[in-house]
């Protein structure tokens, strides 16, 4: 009786997913990845053998890819390396203005931190720092080197404003 069950269960729980299926949008804007997935699932619901796919260079390696940023590509995410996000947020921080720099009738929108707060933040950079340099943490890869120095150099920056930095 209980086989009977689980047996009802399932084909309940198949038939519904080949609606779901069936029902999806047309999806062109899709990943392969996405596309790949939906046929494996409709191979296993139908009871053949899913098809293996390769894996694909879209899953995100952390030794590699930023896990927080992605570069947009139309409708896609694409990942996007740490040297890359390095180079971006440099590229950003150079246009940045200096802390009393305004245009006129331009409010304040800097953020104040406490002395005490902006050696924390520090610390945490340079934690970071170290967990993405080559070593212990980050295996032998040199890709988080440019993300490393970018991070010790605002903990540096930070610290400098402080009793620390004097």
């Amino acid at each position: 009786m209980h086989d009977d069950v689980v047996q009802a269960q399932y084909a309940q729980l198949r038939s519904a997913a080949i609606e779901v299926l069936d029902a999806m949008p047309g999806a062109a804007d899709s990943s392969p990845q996405f596309h790949d997935a939906l046929k494996s699932l409709r191979a296993a619901l139908e009871g053949e053998t899913p098809p293996r796919s390769l894996p694909t260079r879209s899953s995100l390696d952390p030794f590699e890819h930023s896990l927080v940023a992605r570069s947009y590509v139309g409708q896609r995410a694409e990942p996007i390396s740490l040297a890359e996000r390095a180079v971006e947020l440099r590229r950003r921080l150079e246009g940045d203005r200096d802390l009393e720099d305004r245009l006129p009738g331009e409010p304040s929108r800097n953020v104040a931190v406490t002395e005490l707060r902006a050696m924390i933040v520090a610390g945490l950079l340079e934690e970071l720092a170290a967990r993405l340099s080559p070593g212990a943490a980050f295996g032998p890869g040199r890709s988080g080197e440019e993300l490393a120095r970018l991070a010790k150099d605002l903990a540096d920056e930070l610290l400098a404003q402080t009793f620390v930095g004097e």
